[in-house]
């Protein structure tokens, strides 16, 4: 039979993983090297058939069991983070009425019995809490997830949230006290961690919490001392992750803090080996398929004045608006950043890669800030050939 070209050999730990189907199998050191010379055990040949057999990779092809799009209640924020994309075109006031009926009517259009999924983004979301509870009664049966700093996620809200149909969150801390509180502080300058602290004790026990870690050369040394403050204070029910710090298309003043992009896949695969140390967990997402809204122009991003955008990190720049939210629910697209354009970048220059289905071509957003435009390829190989393997804490043999 043919093995898939999404096999990934790890021979130091005797493992293979495949990228496409996520299947991965932890075999003897003789079956490795009779794999690796293209025979395949008796033993073995039924799950190679399954998940490590030449299958076709086709994104065009992915169906979608679910609307998953996006709403930026507002642009406005109570923070005023040192690193924070949004500051240049940062505005008071929250989306209007216009665009939450085209929202409310595009689900309704588009949701075609599938279960809808909302993202609520910002700014700070919560700061329209009101437009939450709007939407939330003008969909009906549907689940959504808020990225938030954490400042206002009080016991009530949460609990509000969760009555509207709350899935997860999205909280960041960047360190312990004394550095987070240098990041990520209130405008006027007064520090967050403590509150945000005080809320995840909660949170972690009424709803499932993501917690972002944004990580340069300022903070990268204070991780552990992080996760050591978490599991003081109990707070060990929520899932990490881990992002890096990068430049964005408005400000340049704190790019000198940036961990160069060729020691990145490195820095991230120590930071899950530091984190199964202090007794977190390594989430099977880090092995996922490279998809995001990106990918799909139904999965629309939209900002407060009704602009669609191709994702979440190119909302508030005029550049890159895809189209026009209408109130009736439809969108005029404009033809340009399409969902098939980004999904299908990687052809003819990455086909032969391993890790084609985790990366995709890379991200469009981290393309356009290399200088290679929306359609570049953001290669991240070096990266996954770190990260995979970390597979080897899941299996056992």
């Amino acid at each position: 039979m043919n093995s898939s070209k999404f096999n990934v050999f790890l021979s130091d730990y005797n493992i293979i993983f495949n990228t496409l189907t996520g299947y991965a199998i932890k075999v003897s050191e003789e079956e490795m090297k009779r794999i690796m010379r293209g025979e395949i055990p008796d033993d073995l040949k039924q799950i190679w058939e399954e998940g490590f057999s030449d299958k076709d990779f086709d994104p065009d092809k992915f169906e979608k069991k679910y609307l998953e799009p996006t709403l930026v209640l507002t642009y406005d924020c109570n923070f005023d983070c040192v690193y924070c994309f949004q500051k240049a075109f940062r505005r008071k006031g929250g989306v209007s009425d216009s665009v939450i009926k085209g929202f409310i009517n595009y689900i309704k259009r588009n949701a075609n019995g599938r279960k809808i999924r909302v993202t609520y983004f910002g700014g700070e979301p919560l700061l329209e809490m009101r437009r939450i509870e709007e939407i939330s009664k003008g969909i009906g049966n549907y689940s959504f997830s808020v990225v938030t700093n954490g400042s206002l996620l009080t016991p009530s809200v949460l609990d509000k949230l969760n009555s509207l149909g709350l899935s997860h969150v999205q909280i960041t801390l960047d360190g312990p006290k004394e550095v987070h509180d240098k990041r990520r502080y209130f405008v006027g300058g007064k520090g967050s961690f403590d509150i945000i602290l005080n809320n995840l004790v909660y949170a972690q026990d009424h709803t499932n919490v993501v917690l972002r870690i944004n990580i340069d050369y300022r903070n990268l040394e204070e991780v552990r001392a992080l996760l050591k403050t978490l599991k003081e204070r109990g707070i060990t029910k929520v899932r990490l992750d881990p992002h890096l710090v990068h430049e964005n298309v408005f400000r340049n003043e704190y790019w000198d803090n940036l961990i160069p992009k060729g020691e990145e896949g490195v820095v991230l695969a120590k930071f899950w080996e530091m984190a199964k140390e202090e007794g977190f967990e390594i989430p099977h997402e880090i092995f996922r398929l490279g998809i995001c809204v990106a990918h799909f122009d139904e999965d629309i991003v939209v900002d407060p004045y009704g602009y669609v955008y191709p994702c979440w990190a190119f909302t508030g720049n005029p550049l890159y608006i895809k189209g026009k939210l209408k109130e009736d629910g439809t969108v005029e697209f404009n033809g340009k950043y399409t969902g098939y354009q980004a999904r299908n970048v990687w052809r003819g220059k990455c086909d032969s890669c391993p890790y084609l289905p985790l990366c995709m071509g890379g991200c469009r957003f981290f393309a356009v800030l290399e200088n290679k435009g929306f359609y570049g390829i953001d290669c991240k190989r070096k990266n996954y050939e770190e990260i995979v393997k970390l597979i080897r804490y899941f299996l056992v043999k």
